[in-house]
């Protein structure tokens, strides 16, 4: 058993999270969970629910919908909205893979970053060169049109429920391979963050945007889906809702929202096999003298901490710092539901790069490296204790378990067949290897009405269903509504008693509110009203105790005080009260 390990001090910590984003940016630091997850509408009864078809609405890969889209007009478009000057559609697709060769790269491609830079390293950790996937950036052939679409994802559950932004809408393209040669196997993903068009609303600014994705259920004609999936990605809903691919909605913002991510299985043949191998880019537009160009950046893979950092034998100060971070996760990962556990992973302790394949010697089998520590040690003992605090019946090694189904190589393909306890059971991983959506693509989909690309199992089965639950429990819950608790025992309080009582109030409709937006609970009885302070905003599910200072009538007997929320005197929700006995 390892020797005792001591705890990194509070100054350590507290200075390594120094270095990750603000906590108001956490929710960009998840790539697949957060948002709606943990918000009421997970479990809301809907009606709207049972209308939407998740294959047209959530998960769209059927040929006649997906392949006029081609990865072309995706870049032309990036380039003109850009302003048009630097790259051609061309060369940005080209700089994106010229990101995994060593400086300097292609001659007509300067200025870019390398596989190479800091000493092959990104956030710190390695970052080794994948020089096969970097001859796409060759001048040979035109590689950019190699690319097909295979499927269009909507994922408005990842909004927040502050409405901060509207969601991610996803693009996937694979490289066009012959089934039988899947040495060339490479696949990039356009993770789109859309604002949100009216922030003052919260939520229901989002509105719009998540009815347009529900008609699709709906929309028989093929032309008319298109044209609607067109004003979506490319055009823009309305005035004011800007088209989801735009170089601003891939990182080039201030919260840093949204990402491309890339897939790479490119082999040089059968002695020498890369491993499976997904990895995250931020697009950004960067000036200098010669002009203004947009580039890709590597950057973190989200939710991805170093495998190694599982591993008691690593005591450097950020893998300590980690272990004390992951602690206090306990009470996250351990909820009893797979599409709702989760844990928060700040920046600082994130990989550069994560693997699907563990036969490699790849440390990013959190459980391989958990385990070679023997138990029980200083790790399990303070995760035992957290579960055994909260009654949790899981053990240390589920919890390890559930962040590696969490991560992108276990979301892939590490964690299949892995047990997770509790409800989740085993990771629901079916479907072939390593993607959720086919991507030996020859012979392509016959065109017709019934020809998809097929998705997993596991997207069918485990992951569209919630996110078609959250999506139609949006769309039934009304803009503007709100909740009370029952009234207890009547409090006594004598004739003419002035004395102070408490109402806590509920925010149940999908519009935030605030002061200066008129919102606040209106007497019923000539008493004062109830208000926000300045600046206090309440979002979807967030409630607020109003403290009231009341005067008891002089007469004895029942006395009810009743308040009603409004919004520029536009009443809404139920009647609030406090009743109180006079005696």
């Amino acid at each position: 058993m390892p020797s005792r390990q001591r705890l990194a001090p509070p100054a350590l910590v507290a200075g390594l999270l120094l270095l990750q984003a603000p906590p108001a940016l956490a929710q960009s630091l998840h790539s697949e969970r957060g948002g709606l997850h943990d918000s009421p509408l997970a479990h809301r009864p809907s009606l709207t629910t049972t209308t939407l078809d998740p294959l047209r609405s959530l998960a769209i890969s059927d040929h006649a919908t997906v392949s006029p889209i081609t990865a072309r007009r995706v870049f032309e478009q990036l380039v003109r909205q850009a302003g048009g000057t630097g790259f051609t559609a061309e060369q940005l697709f080209r700089q994106l893979w010229d990101t995994q060769n060593p400086a300097p790269g292609q001659p007509d491609l300067p200025g870019g970053p390398h596989c190479s830079d800091d000493g092959n390293t990104v956030n710190g950790a390695p970052y080794p060169c994948r020089t096969l996937e970097g001859t796409e950036a060759g001048t040979v052939t035109a590689a950019l049109d190699r690319y097909v679409l295979v499927g269009l994802f909507n994922r408005f559950d990842l909004a927040p429920v502050d409405g901060a932004h509207c969601g991610e809408y996803r693009m996937s393209f694979a490289r066009f391979v012959p089934a039988p040669q899947v040495r060339s196997r490479n696949r990039f993903i356009l993770e789109g963050v859309l604002p949100n068009p009216s922030p003052a609303l919260g939520l229901e600014g989002c509105r719009p945007v998540a009815q347009a994705w529900a008609s699709l259920s709906t929309l028989e004609d093929p032309t008319a889906r298109r044209a609607l999936l067109d004003a979506l990605f490319f055009e823009g809903l309305a005035p004011g809702i800007p088209p989801v691919i735009h170089p601003q909605h891939y990182g080039d913002n201030p919260a840093g929202l949204g990402q491309v991510r890339v897939n790479m299985f490119m082999q040089a043949g059968v002695g020498a096999p890369n491993p499976w191998m997904l990895r995250e880019f931020k697009l950004k537009r960067r000036c200098d003298a010669a002009g203004c160009s947009l580039r890709f950046y590597p950057t973190t893979v989200k939710s991805t901490p170093r495998g190694d950092f599982f591993n008691l034998q690593n005591t450097s100060p950020l893998a300590v710092a980690f272990r004390d971070h992951f602690v206090t996760q306990v009470g996250r990962l351990a909820a009893d539901d797979f599409n709702r556990f989760d844990y928060l992973v700040p920046d600082v302790f994130n990989a550069a790069q994560s693997s699907s394949m563990p036969s490699f010697g790849s440390v990013d089998n959190f459980l391989a490296e958990f385990d070679k520590a023997a138990a029980p040690n200083t790790f399990t003992d303070a995760l035992q204790a957290e579960l055994q605090r909260i009654g949790s019946p899981l053990t240390p090694r589920h919890l390890v378990a559930r962040a590696q189904a969490l991560s992108c190589g276990g979301c892939h393909d590490l964690s299949r067949g892995t047990d997770l306890g509790g409800t989740p059971g085993v990771f629901p991983i079916d479907f072939m290897r390593f993607v959720q959506t086919q991507d030996l693509l020859a012979p392509l989909p016959t065109p017709g009405p019934d020809s998809y690309y097929p998705l997993s199992a596991s997207l069918t089965a485990a992951f569209l269903p919630f996110r078609q639950q959250l999506l139609g429990a949006f769309l039934d819950t009304p803009a503007l509504d709100a909740s009370s608790p029952a009234a207890g025992v009547p409090r006594a309080v004598p004739p003419g008693q002035v004395f102070l009582t408490a109402l806590t109030v509920t925010n149940t409709g999908t519009t935030s509110w605030s002061a200066a937006q008129g919102f606040r609970a209106r007497s019923g009885d000539g008493a004062v009203d109830l208000t926000l302070e300045p600046g206090e905003v309440l979002h979807f599910g967030q409630s607020k105790k109003f403290s009231v200072v009341l005067t008891a009538p002089t007469t004895p007997g029942w006395q009810s005080y009743r308040w009603r929320m409004h919004r520029d005197g536009e009443a809404f929700g139920p009647e609030l009260f406090v009743t109180v006995d006079v005696r």
